[in-house]
């Protein structure tokens, strides 16, 4: 189930941009969330600004112990490039994409 949709137009070509911030209180850690992109591009998840996850198809999960701290989901583009974001209120997996 979509919790949020929007657009985004990337700014410069081959620079990381943030879709969206996620913070998660400790005491419901087992929270995950996903995101999805059309068209596919490059997505990552950050944490303190390391990568802590990344995918080429075009979704992510991300949530879970780690978004204690704020996580960053950002996506890579070619200036001009318009992506639509679905944000979800659950982790996804390779079944449910079928």
């Amino acid at each position: 189930m979509t919790s949020q949709s929007k657009s985004h137009v990337f700014r410069k070509d081959a620079q990381w941009e943030t879709l969206d911030t996620y913070w998660s209180s400790p005491l419901s850690f087992w929270s995950c969330k996903s995101l999805r992109v059309e068209p596919p591009v490059p997505l990552r998840v950050t944490v303190l600004g390391a990568v802590i996850a990344t995918s080429e198809q075009g979704w992510i999960n991300y949530g879970g112990m780690s978004a204690i701290f704020v996580q960053v989901v950002q996506a890579r583009g070619r200036a001009g490039q318009r992506i639509r974001a679905e944000i979800h209120d659950e982790a996804v997996t390779e079944e449910d994409l079928g």
